[in-house]
């Protein structure tokens, strides 16, 4: 099984400490934080002294991002002509394909539609649970009773619209495509893959729950008038993250940024391998 060691930043390369093979290095969910060319040139050096494989990791863009993307594969095609790139928009794929045919496209986790709410860990252990609240109409209570989920859902539930589906990976396959990337989910993991054909990584132990645009931590630092202003971005993400509970929730969620994470350290070799993973990729702090 690879290891790779998945770093956003250049000052976390203190992190190495020998045990991976690979070495993961960009920003997955936002395009604000994309490293500069100087950063990527930085990356690259560290991967060569320690022989390392290198992986560019991009996120969702927007026009804006794009350039940013292009400038660093132009970087990258001169040093590293035949590495991995990660995409999470398929926009970067479609520029690969046309002006960076070299690169190997890696299809990102943002785009595999795993099924992430980590409520299901807990619905997925399929307990009988009845919960009490009360009523706005009256002094009688609302009961509730949870049921026992079917076990034929749980390909649904564990699996991804890409780790199951043969027509989805038979598409990418002509595109140069032949490896996922998927979350450890806390209620486990389900895969199909054409044997052979399509490989997979699963990323540790940061779950990425859901992620957007509009960003939640921008503007943490000021005070406003109201919260539903659009604030403009000073970076809060580098320097604050917050530790969201919810009784509903059976593990904490972490919100860094503009994405939400949870973790799970548990590790289940032999299933990933019986999966088809050969890769666990993983990120010694909230990767953002």
């Amino acid at each position: 099984m690879e290891r790779a060691l998945y770093l956003t930043k250049v000052k976390n390369f203190r992190r190495y400490n020998g045990r991976y093979g690979r070495l993961y290095f960009g920003q997955e969910f936002c395009q604000r934080l994309i490293p500069g060319r100087d950063e990527l040139k930085e990356a690259i050096e560290f991967a060569c002294r320690y022989k390392l494989q290198f992986s560019l990791v991009t996120p969702y863009v927007t026009n804006t991002g794009l350039k940013k993307i292009v400038a660093l594969l132009e970087v990258l095609v001169e040093r590293l002509p035949g590495c991995e790139v990660v995409f999470n928009d398929w926009g970067v794929l479609n520029i690969l394909r046309r002006d960076f045919r070299t690169f190997v496209p890696v299809l990102g986790r943002l785009l595999t539609k795993q099924k992430r709410c980590p409520t299901l860990i807990k619905l997925l252990q399929r307990k009988n649970e009845a919960f009490i609240f009360p009523s706005p109409d009256g002094p009688l209570p609302h009961i509730f009773i949870q049921r026992k989920l079917p076990v034929d859902l749980d390909m649904y539930y564990k699996g991804s619209n890409v780790s199951t589906v043969g027509r989805i990976q038979r598409f990418l396959l002509p595109q140069g495509v032949r490896r996922i990337e998927l979350d450890n989910l806390g209620q486990g993991m389900q895969a199909q893959l054409l044997k052979h054909k399509v490989s997979a990584s699963v990323y540790v132990p940061y779950v990425y729950i859901s992620t957007t645009f509009f960003c939640p931590t921008a503007g943490c630092s000021t005070r406003l008038n109201s919260s539903l202003k659009i604030r403009p971005c000073r970076q809060e993400c580098q320097r604050y993250h917050f530790i969201l509970k919810n009784p509903i929730f059976p593990v904490c969620l972490y919100l860094k940024g503009n994405t939400y994470f949870y973790k799970n350290n548990k590790f289940h070799l032999s299933l990933w391998q019986g999966l088809g993973v050969d890769r666990i990729v993983v990120s010694p702090e909230i990767p953002l």
